[in-house]
């Protein structure tokens, strides 16, 4: 499929999810949205794109709704790949201090964690 053909077929997933009344239906069209819409950024996520995982992760929080769902919806399809989980488990705990940071800092009593404190 050309980028330009599957970025149609999301649009239309898109569509019939928002018209579906069942939950779960408009949950995996949305899922096959997401999937044909950002297969080039899926595999390299895949890969292991550390940066690229870093930005899909912060965007969870964004103020931008598309954004926010897309990027949920993203870390959710990668949660459950097994190639995902083999690249990236050893590649996320370089990357997860960043991240636990990040989200800290969405919340209003952020404060980093010392490592070198047991009772933390």
């Amino acid at each position: 499929m050309t980028p330009d053909q599957r970025l149609k077929l999301a649009q239309a997933l898109v569509t019939e999810a928002a018209v579906t009344p069942d939950t779960e239906e408009a949950r995996h069209l949305s899922e096959l949205a997401v999937k044909h819409a950002f297969k080039e950024e899926i595999e390299k996520l895949i890969k292991g794109d550390v940066e690229l995982f870093k930005i899909t992760f912060k965007a969870m929080s964004s103020q931008n709704v598309k954004a926010r769902i897309v990027s949920r919806i993203l870390i959710t399809m990668l949660m459950k790949n097994a190639d995902f989980q083999k690249t990236f488990r050893d590649k996320f705990l370089y990357s997860c201090f960043d991240l636990l940071v990040f989200e800290n800092e969405q919340k209003d009593d952020y404060e980093v964690p010392p490592f070198d404190d047991p009772l933390w």
